[in-house]
């Protein structure tokens, strides 16, 4: 007999920030059933301005040991710089608590696949927060693409731009021991995720080179290999790669920091050619949209009907334009929670698919050193 659905589920955050506000607070708020116990960070915010934003039950901690030890969670939001999330989901899976971890999984492959393991083997409940899945463009995608509106699938091509990196390098996750990979690791794992989300279809081998741009105090100053011994700690802000897939199919991607936007700020774009035609999705700040030309009597782009997406005529640019579905039950973050509440035994996008994108990312990242094709491990 199954248990009951759980009257509240106990949520911990480690690594409160932008993003646990913009994205994982909206879930935990919308969830009647989902309220913060506690909260790990650093030691210069205050506890009451924590407590204030997350709620009078939750208890501020500057050691997440101490938080899983101190406080009984159902569930442990990660959402730190990439080199914590190993630890942090591994003490928190070793205490029969589900995690959401966000992406990049690790490091490496060997310790997302570790992460994805360790829940499996203790009926605990794995995600790996790639909320544009729940696009509901790309779930459209991914069912006509699934239905053989394109036919077989022939090439796959997609980018992922920011400019934030244009005038300076992006924070922490400019710096290989604290992200692993650079742009590769922040965008560029969210398009390879898209690319087998809407295809179906995993990455059998690939081919890159990575690129890093050394700024001075008149602006850019040179670009090098990222494997240059100039770049030091300095990580990726562009990646391109060529890629085939398991299928046969022909992949081609492009993903950086440093391609200007304007108002756009960030801009996504996956398109799929079949031997019946192609499906293109798109986002950024402006809007999304899916459109697809088939070969038929039409043989033009017909931009798709989806709901709960915006195309806005007077030009105006809205976080949830790019995001939506952010307060909805569509939320990575709400189905995590109800997952947790009602006893399923696994979410998707689970940690399986953070350990399958980690070995792309670990795969490009040789291919890049190596200049040669490398295998993405089976």
């Amino acid at each position: 007999m199954s248990a009951p659905p759980l009257d509240e589920v106990r949520v911990g955050i480690i690594g409160p920030s932008w993003w646990v506000d913009y994205w994982h607070l909206a879930a935990i708020k919308n969830h009647p059933a989902a309220e913060i116990h506690a909260v790990c960070g650093s030691a210069d915010r205050a506890p009451g301005d924590v407590t204030g934003k997350y709620g009078v039950q939750a208890r501020y901690f500057t050691n997440y040991e101490q938080m899983l030890d101190s406080v009984s969670l159902d569930g442990v939001i990660v959402c730190t710089p990439n080199d914590t999330h190993y630890p942090a989901t591994m003490a928190a899976l070793r205490r029969g608590v589900h995690v959401t971890c966000e992406k990049p999984l690790a490091m490496n492959a060997g310790q997302a696949q570790e992460m994805a393991d360790a829940a499996r083997k203790r009926g605990l409940i794995g995600m790996t927060n790639f909320p544009y899945r729940d696009n509901p463009a790309v779930k459209e995608m991914r069912a006509r693409i699934a239905a053989g509106h394109v036919g077989r699938v022939l090439h796959v091509s997609g980018q992922y731009h920011g400019g934030f990196g244009l005038r300076r390098s992006p924070n922490w996750r400019a710096f290989k021991d604290r992200s692993g990979a650079g742009i590769l690791g922040d965008l560029g794992s969210h398009l390879i995720d898209l690319a087998r989300f809407v295809t179906g279809d995993e990455f059998g081998s690939v081919c890159s080179h990575l690129l890093t741009v050394l700024h001075g105090e008149s602006g850019i100053e040179a670009l090098i290999r990222t494997e240059d011994p100039r770049a030091g700690r300095r990580n990726d802000d562009s990646c391109s790669f060529i890629s085939e897939f398991r299928s046969g199919a022909q992949g081609v991607f492009h993903t950086s920091w440093v391609a200007y936007q304007g108002a756009y700020r960030q801009h996504q774009d996956v398109e799929v050619y079949g031997s019946e035609g192609r499906i293109q999705f798109i986002a950024n700040h402006s809007g999304t949209l899916v459109r697809a030309m088939r070969n038929d009597d039409e043989q033009r782009w017909v931009t798709l009907a989806v709901d709960d997406i915006t195309l806005p005529e007077d030009g105006r640019e809205e976080e949830d334009w790019f995001r939506p579905g952010r307060h909805t039950e569509t939320n990575t973050t709400y189905r995590w929670i109800e997952a947790i509440r009602t006893g399923m035994k696994s979410v998707e996008p689970s940690l399986d698919d953070g350990f399958r994108t980690q070995q792309v990312i670990d795969a490009v990242l040789r291919a890049s050193a190596e200049r040669r094709w490398i295998d993405v491990s089976a």
